[in-house]
């Protein structure tokens, strides 16, 4: 990646998990988000990174290819949402207990698929 390039150049489809104060730490759940996506295996360049917004504690996986983004979308139940002018795309799930399980199983599910 040269200077002149940046996350949107290379990870345009955007699915964003929105956290609230009082659930699990979102770094943990990040971790989990991220070991889910490398079991697919990505088909390109990808990132998860934890934001504050001003919606509160938030994370990020942006992604170079759709396909991995449409993966991760329907294994979390992202929805379409408003987009950053900057992605292509972008859905957005809520990060509560539900959702964590959901991602705890998938993950549990394909570690077990690949033994």
């Amino acid at each position: 990646m040269n200077d002149s390039t940046t996350l949107e150049d290379i990870s345009p489809y955007l699915v964003l998990g929105q956290a609230d104060d009082g659930g699990q730490p979102i770094v943990e759940t990040a971790r989990a988000l991220h070991d889910l996506i490398v079991t697919f295996p990505p088909h390109g360049h990808y990132s998860v990174r934890t934001v504050e917004d001003e919606c509160g504690p938030a994370i990020h996986c942006a992604f170079e290819r759709k396909i991995d983004a449409d993966r991760l979308a329907a294994a979390v139940g992202a929805i379409e949402v408003a987009r950053y002018e900057s992605y292509r795309s972008e859905r957005a799930f809520f990060l509560d207990e539900k959702v964590s399980r959901i991602i705890r199983r998938a993950l549990e599910r394909r570690r077990n698929a690949g033994n």
